[in-house]
């Protein structure tokens, strides 16, 4: 785990390498993507293609949370993003230089 404040980290090559390794390598996680500060896939799993077309929809989404939350309370960031549907659950971490965006497939762990 990183102690870090945020911006003391630097986000260099090894920093995306271990960042990935250590997150594509947990158990339920299909698909890990790194993307730059400009959206652009870095550090993929997936085809290039399909990690290209995952960063532009969800720039998008990410700039039209963003939007929503400055209206509803001016000055909150976004910090995460979870969209789950039934058949996979996608979580995007934005940051100043880097955003992580994890495909993963939901088990729900109740017993009911």
């Amino acid at each position: 785990m990183l102690t870090l404040k945020k911006d003391q980290i630097k986000r260099n090559r090894a920093y995306v390498e271990e960042a990935f390794r250590l997150i594509h390598g947990k158990t339920d996680v299909a698909h890990t993507m790194i993307l730059n500060s400009d959206g652009n896939p870095i550090k993929t799993s997936m085809e290039l293609n399909a990690s290209i077309q995952y960063a532009g929809l969800f720039g998008i989404l990410r700039d039209k949370v963003t939007i929503g939350l400055q209206k509803i309370n001016p000055g909150d960031e976004l910090l995460i993003l979870r969209v789950r549907t039934t058949s996979s659950e996608i979580i995007m971490l934005p940051d100043g230089k880097i955003t992580v965006l994890v495909i993963q497939k939901p088990l729900d762990r109740f017993n009911a």
